[in-house]
């Protein structure tokens, strides 16, 4: 009897158990083909897109293979496995919308002129504010100005930004009043010689 042949017999406890003590991805391989279309499924469940549920699939397998040995046998591999993929699933999802708020540019000329409503005089003083506006605001962190601007400039509900920021909604007001102090204590200090 040939050897894959013999791993296929082995069952699900003996295989990962063997899989950690022999660290052997011949071994792997039998434990992936068990499994890979129910990994599979649930993924193209998540995201409903047959590229990113397969590359996916290869990334759960991959970081399986280096966590298995976190495996405590207090449940069956398969409730181990189902949760694993469902949590990397949700944090794959919150790294991407992350990335796109982070690289999503924020214009402190809007966001600036929205907050303080100012139409320049001639005598230069809503100038000086609007600058000691624009530089507090850039001394705040990429997420804080998306939060600020999404709220103040672009008007979005604290509903729609919890659920954008995967936030409660006492949390982001929580964290908008924090924001807002620090703004406020930022445009306070600011020396306007130093602009």
């Amino acid at each position: 009897m040939n050897l894959k042949k013999q791993h296929l017999k082995l069952s699900v406890e003996a295989l990962v158990r063997a899989i950690v003590e022999k660290e052997d991805t011949q071994l792997f391989e039998t434990l992936y083909d068990r499994y890979y279309a129910s990994v599979y499924r649930h993924c193209l469940r998540f995201f409903k897109n047959k590229q990113d549920a397969e590359d996916l699939s290869q990334e759960i397998f991959f970081k399986v293979f280096l966590k298995l040995s976190a495996f405590s046998f207090k449940s069956k591999f398969s409730t181990w496995l189902y949760s694993f993929t469902r949590n990397y699933c949700i944090n794959h999802t919150r790294q991407v919308k992350y990335r796109k708020l982070e690289n999503r540019y924020v214009d402190p000329e809007e966001l600036s002129a929205y907050y303080l409503n100012y139409n320049y005089d001639s005598s230069g003083v809503d100038q000086q504010q609007h600058l000691r506006l624009n530089y507090a605001v850039s001394l705040l962190s990429k997420q804080e100005q998306q939060l600020v601007l999404m709220k103040y400039c672009r008007q979005i509900t604290i509903k729609e930004l919890a659920r954008i920021f995967e936030l409660g909604e006492s949390a982001l007001k929580m964290k908008l009043k924090r924001i807002k102090v620090k703004l406020m204590k930022s445009y306070n200090e600011l020396n306007l010689e130093r602009l």
